[in-house]
């Protein structure tokens, strides 16, 4: 699967009016397993609190995220083998000192997502890969959820994704 990846400054850059990360690791799924691991940690301790403004908390747009680097990485193909594929990932705030719960995100539900709401802009990610010691910067395409009624409904979107501790 094609994914842009540049090692630019400019794309190490992170922008002001972004979302702060301070990990996202995705491991390989072995040949006999459907799972990804994913791991993805904000230095942020509230994420309740409003990401750019609006109605979108932290929180949201982490998750929105999470699905992104889901789709772009995973999911583009759900199945394989007849088997659904799925990404777990642990999500952790506070620098990792708060565990927010493990989301495991089912690829029909990732593609359903990226189906309702599309991609839009592309942005530039550290991602460490395959247990590799080294982050490269992938440049991801986020999903496009416009102001309004889409953002309501993706908001209750979220709230049918339940994480497990």
């Amino acid at each position: 699967m094609p994914w842009a990846i540049s090692c630019s400054t400019v794309a190490q850059a992170a922008s002001r009016e972004d979302i702060q990360v301070n990990t996202i690791r995705l491991e390989r799924a072995s040949a006999s397993s459907r799972v990804r691991e994913g791991y993805f940690e904000v230095p942020n301790r509230n994420t309740t609190v409003s990401a750019f403004g609006g109605q979108m908390r932290l929180y949201d747009v982490h998750l929105a995220r999470m699905i992104a680097l889901s789709h772009h990485f995973y999911c583009t193909e759900p199945f394989a083998n007849g088997v659904e594929k799925v990404v777990s990932w642990d999500y952790k705030a506070d620098n990792g000192k708060t565990a927010m719960g493990i989301f495991n995100l089912r690829c029909s539900v990732v593609e359903q997502a990226v189906k309702t709401y599309g991609l839009g802009k592309v942005v530039p990610m550290q991602v460490q890969l395959n247990g590799q010691p080294k982050k490269v910067v992938a440049n991801i395409p986020v999903l496009d959820i416009a102001d309004g009624a889409e953002t309501n409904r993706f908001l209750r979107f979220v709230q049918t994704i339940r994480p497990g501790r």
